[in-house]
């Protein structure tokens, strides 16, 4: 950004409303400790028992985890509730893969629903984004078919060393019925409609918590709800890319919401964008620090984690 960019983007962070921050930030906790609730709700058809408490600390343990090695979130909340409650990691690890594909579902649907209904804002916005994040150079593409070459090589690799090792083999094999377990817990789900309920809250808490900061910046409030849903799902994407979605999730929104206030008329888009995108990001991402820093702490330690998986 130009000097005169950076100074509407630091003047826009300062003067954003903090009442609708707070309040996004108390939906996101509301959204975590109703995933914590949903999660026990696929642990306890299949044998699995422990306590929402220890579920949160988990959870928040597993988010933290993810800022530093992508998805490694997922299995560290296996581990501790090993930890705390003596759960099989494959098993409730199991859960975790069911809930991923239940939330991925619910987000291609709010997707295709959202280009669908705004084809040509969502065409036009691709079109931005492509010129200025993603590029389509020819060495990026090299690149992946070189690291998809790689991958195969190892993973045939470790497919033979574990049909070879009988132990191993055992072991494999007895983890991945006890993930199958796990995976189809969901349709053993006693309190259907509750986890329905619970699905739907953390959703709708996702949605408004991230479409209040779009209020707190006066040049944002502006932005058509259609555009808040392709800016939340362009951040989605973001995510992926990196730790945390850091750099890449603030730089998707702030594109995003510069194509609306560019068409409306106003000046300073992309700044203004930016600046929104990095609040959602730096606000939400502290947040979840410290929480995950305050489970870490209080996250109960009764059993070895030496112990066989």
């Amino acid at each position: 950004m130009t000097p005169e960019d950076i100074a509407v983007f630091k003047n826009a962070i300062r003067n954003a409303n903090p009442w609708y921050i707070s309040l996004s930030l108390i939906l996101a906790f509301i959204s975590y400790v109703s995933r914590a609730y949903r999660w026990g709700l696929t642990l306890h058809p299949v044998g699995y028992h422990s306590t929402l408490k220890n579920q949160y600390h988990s959870l928040m343990i597993g988010y933290l985890v993810n800022m530093t090695i992508p998805r490694a979130g997922e299995f560290t909340r296996s581990l501790m509730l090993k930890r705390s409650d003596n759960i099989p990691v494959a098993g409730s690890f199991g859960t975790i893969v069911t809930e991923r594909i239940v939330d991925m579902i619910i987000l291609l649907s709010i997707s295709l629903l959202s280009i669908f209904l705004n084809k040509a804002e969502a065409y036009a916005i691709i079109s931005n984004l492509k010129k200025g994040f993603f590029g389509e150079s020819q060495t990026e593409v090299d690149s992946g078919l070189s690291w998809s070459l790689w991958l195969g090589i190892i993973f045939i690799t470790l497919v033979g060393v574990v049909f070879l090792n009988k132990k191993i083999k055992f072991k494999l094999f007895a983890f991945l019925k006890s993930l199958k377990e796990g995976i189809l817990s969901i349709f053993k789900v006693k309190k259907v409609w509750s986890y329905i309920l619970h699905t739907l809250l953390i959703w709708s808490s996702y949605l408004i918590m991230f479409a209040l900061p779009f209020w707190a910046i006066d040049a944002t409030a502006e932005v058509p709800i259609s555009g808040m849903f392709l800016a939340f799902i362009f951040g989605a994407v973001g995510i992926s890319f990196t730790n945390g979605g850091m750099g890449a999730y603030p730089l998707l929104i702030g594109i995003t919401t510069a194509y609306y206030i560019n068409n409306s008329g106003g000046s300073g888009g992309l700044a203004i964008g930016n600046a929104l995108g990095m609040v959602i990001w730096a606000t939400q991402t502290i947040f979840l620090i410290l929480l995950g820093l305050i489970s870490l702490v209080l996250m109960p330690r009764k059993y070895n984690t030496d112990e066989k998986l």
